[in-house]
């Protein structure tokens, strides 16, 4: 991808003035066969997957050469902050439905600030996918109300139903990923097909599955098997986008939880 800094203004969004972001959409603009997976790491607020999720749904709705590939699969782990739920009733659709928020919320932020033609693009995704939802009344995806805001070309998926399949002409975004498992991690990039690109997305300041910790945890560690293959692109996002202060509020936390490793508060 070119440096041009045209380059890096997404659905009205300029990424050109932050480097770390315009790194990641250059590495998620390579060719997959040179770079297949992309790791972003960075604390709370620094736009990882807004930045990732401008990057492909630019690859995705351009048109001709700079459309690349055919839709994006959302994938993220299913985990509960503090105290759990419990049980929720319902399709599949509605129990992994309420993880899938903070998408909605970055793509709302996307399509708000980008040009009406490309507010019409998202408007006609979105009438597609009611319309094969009426033709496809056993899918049960299109049936709960907390996707009728995503458009057609954005697909999420649980993690838990993703052994046994490969995907191709396609991005898989791979959000919240500092919860997974090495092993989760090890299906993950071994669904990999022809002309897919995966970027995985983590903090590992903010795990919430036991076992794991900020120094040693799966994120990190899948990073470092896959580095000597020369196939994977890695970049650490550090500027905040919400407020000045987030970014260092989270090191505070993680700061003093290193302190008091013992500490049951």
């Amino acid at each position: 991808m070119a440096s041009n800094a045209s380059n890096y203004k997404l659905f009205g969004i300029d990424f050109s003035q932050n480097p770390e972001q315009r790194e990641l959409i250059r590495l998620i603009n390579d060719d997959p066969e040179r770079t297949p997976v992309v790791f972003c790491r960075g604390s709370a607020g620094t736009g990882k997957t807004f930045a990732t999720l401008a990057a492909c749904l630019n690859l995705v709705r351009g048109k001709g050469s700079k459309k690349r590939y055919k839709n994006i699969f959302y994938v993220r782990e299913p985990v509960e902050i503090g105290h759990r739920l419990g049980y929720l009733k319902g399709t599949a659709a509605d129990k992994y439905g309420p993880y899938i928020g903070p998408l909605m919320d970055n793509y709302d932020h996307l399509m708000a600030n980008a040009p009406q033609e490309e507010q019409n693009t998202s408007h006609k995704m979105l009438m597609k996918k009611k319309v094969k939802s009426v033709k496809e009344t056993d899918d049960e995806i299109y049936e709960s109300a907390y996707y009728e805001k995503l458009p057609s070309d954005i697909v999420p998926l649980a993690p838990e139903f993703m052994r046994g399949r490969s995907f191709s002409d396609c991005i898989i975004i791979l959000d919240e990923a500092q919860n997974m498992t090495l092993d989760e991690l090890q299906t993950m990039v071994t669904r990999i097909g022809t002309q897919c690109k995966m970027v995985i997305i983590g903090s590992p300041n903010q795990i919430d599955v036991p076992g794991q910790t900020a120094e040693n945890n799966a994120f990190d560690t899948a990073y470092e098997i896959l580095k000597p293959t020369g196939l994977v692109g890695f970049v650490e996002l550090a500027k905040p986008m919400r407020t000045s202060f987030v970014v260092d509020f989270d090191l505070r936390f993680l700061e003093y939880k290193l302190k008091h490793k013992d500490s049951k508060i």
